[in-house]
């Protein structure tokens, strides 16, 4: 018997979802598309979607130090 919580994916809610992923925390997702998080994951599972928020760098350049111990002025 089919479950009567059960909602489909509409093309309109999956491109939200494009849209707010790795910009978006999935509890804030969830919330805009009247779903679950675990609904969210699973979906984003499926599509091969990540949900990873990406950090930026605030403070200017990233310098690589170069290997530890190492000291070019000698």
């Amino acid at each position: 018997m089919p479950n009567p919580n059960f909602r489909r994916w509409t093309s309109d809610d999956i491109s939200i979802l494009k849209k707010m992923a790795q910009t978006h925390p999935m509890a804030q997702i969830a919330e805009q598309l009247g779903r679950s998080p675990s609904a969210i994951a699973f979906k984003a599972y499926e599509m091969r979607l990540t949900l990873k928020m990406h950090r930026y760098n605030t403070q200017g350049p990233c310098v690589d130090p170069g290997p530890a111990g190492f000291d070019w002025t000698e």
